[in-house]
């Protein structure tokens, strides 16, 4: 009788199966692998044909290019920290800027350029430094590290929630981020407002130490970064004028990014002067290949996703039903996010349930749907009880739980109807 259930229930299931688990405190790899296996078992697929959907699934470019490009990622974050690469580059701005404000909200963010799991604690310091002479409470101080450390991962190209979401939306990536990008303004505004200004200061004189050679040195300082960006502007750049004179040279989206990587990885090896030796221990730390398994796990799920006909079974019944579409893409991403905690997480476990029933056509529609999606599952992550810079940040200023949350509730609820907003307004034009 279990298979004469509705699709949707099924995998509406094996959603709560997979985010149980994880509760449960199973790792997020591991739970999307049973919830993999559980799917394909209820979608009456033999136990050979699962087999061969997770092995057709990890053996695709798709994914054998995200393992390439996380895995950079993670690499290059790990040597600059140990490098102290990061140091120098929070050190070169603090030369720029002789206001505690600015100062306060800009070097997490700094930090933020490149992921790392609890980067949070990094800024941390730097926050209660620049802080040090005005009466804050730990929940101003948690607000202003975890807020603005957080800006950029709605269209950053080193984040590895971009990079999955753009591989498996199948589009560019300057595409994504054309979206995406306008989110990063709001929760720096909403931030402004409700986090920085109710911030009382005394008056300071402000010390003049902007300087040319100062902002020449920060620049160099932050050239890894800098790298990624130009290469795929210049690969686009490249490959445009080719495209329209008839010769097709193009990377896939989710590839776009990886010469970079790799120029980037170049570069903080030979600045650093890092040995062989280091660059082994990074390569095969043992947090970045959990992520990678992460990664194949969540490519498994999706596989099994589109060859037991989940998707093309739900469509049907939601147009059976009339369960409103834009209910589920909002709701599923979100729920997930405060789940998983973490970005990869919540892109993972909702997307492939619910990108197919995004408007197939045109693209500005279907990326419509997209950035409301993963708005919705970022904020989830953001207000998730499991997220480790909350948690990590909560913890280094003593704040409370509660009041943590009361913190950056405006600006969260500030961010959701800046998106439904955009949404609305792109569905009248």
């Amino acid at each position: 009788m279990l298979t004469t259930i509705p699709a949707l229930i099924k995998v509406l299931g094996v959603f709560g199966l997979i985010l149980l688990l994880n509760r449960l405190r199973l790792g997020l790899s591991l739970c999307l692998i049973i919830g993999s296996l559980v799917l394909g078992l209820w979608m009456k697929l033999g136990p050979g044909q699962v087999f061969g959907s997770a092995l057709h699934s990890l053996s695709q470019l798709q994914t054998i290019s995200l393992f390439l490009i996380v895995g950079s990622i993670l690499v290059i974050s790990r040597l600059m920290k140990e490098s102290r690469h990061m140091d120098r580059i929070v050190e070169r701005f603090a030369g720029l800027s002789g206001d505690e404000r600015t100062a306060g909200s800009v070097l997490p963010a700094l930090i933020g350029l490149l992921p790392m799991p609890g980067g949070a604690l990094f800024s941390a310091p730097m926050v209660e430094t620049t802080f040090n002479k005005c009466a804050l409470t730990g929940e101003q101080q948690t607000a202003v590290n975890y807020w603005f450390r957080h800006i950029w991962e709605y269209w950053w190209p080193l984040y590895p929630a971009v990079v999955l979401a753009v591989a498996l939306l199948k589009v560019e990536t300057w595409q994504f981020i054309a979206v995406m990008m306008p989110m990063t303004l709001v929760m720096i505004v909403a931030g402004v407002v409700f986090i920085l200004k109710p911030i009382q200061l005394q008056p300071v004189q402000r010390k003049e130490v902007f300087s040319s050679s100062g902002l020449k040195t920060f620049l160099w300082e932050i050239m890894p970064i800098l790298i990624v960006v130009m290469v795929i502007i210049l690969l686009e750049g490249l490959t445009a004028p080719l495209n329209w004179a008839g010769i097709n040279i193009s990377l896939p989206g989710v590839l776009s990014i990886l010469p970079g990587l790799l120029v980037s990885l170049i570069w903080v090896v030979v600045v650093n002067r890092i040995s062989l030796r280091q660059l082994a221990a990074a390569v095969f730390d043992r947090g970045i290949l959990s992520i990678l398994l992460l990664v194949a796990a969540i490519m498994i799920f999706q596989g099994l996703m589109k060859d037991s006909r989940a998707v093309v079974d739900i469509r049907t019944e939601l147009m059976a039903y009339r369960i409103p579409i834009l209910l589920v893409v909002v709701i599923m991403p979100f729920l997930s996010g405060i789940i998983t905690g973490i970005g990869i997480g919540f892109v993972g476990t909702s997307f492939p349930l619910i990108i197919p029933l995004f408007p197939a056509s045109p693209l500005f529609d279907f990326l419509s749907y997209a950035a409301l999606a993963y708005v919705f599952g970022f904020m989830g992550m953001m207000l998730s009880p499991v997220h480790l810079c909350f948690l990590v940040t909560k913890d280094y200023f003593k704040a409370g739980l509660i009041d943590s949350y009361r913190s950056i509730l405006k600006p969260l609820l500030t961010v959701m109807i800046a998106a439904g907003a955009f949404f609305l307004i792109s569905r009248v034009f």
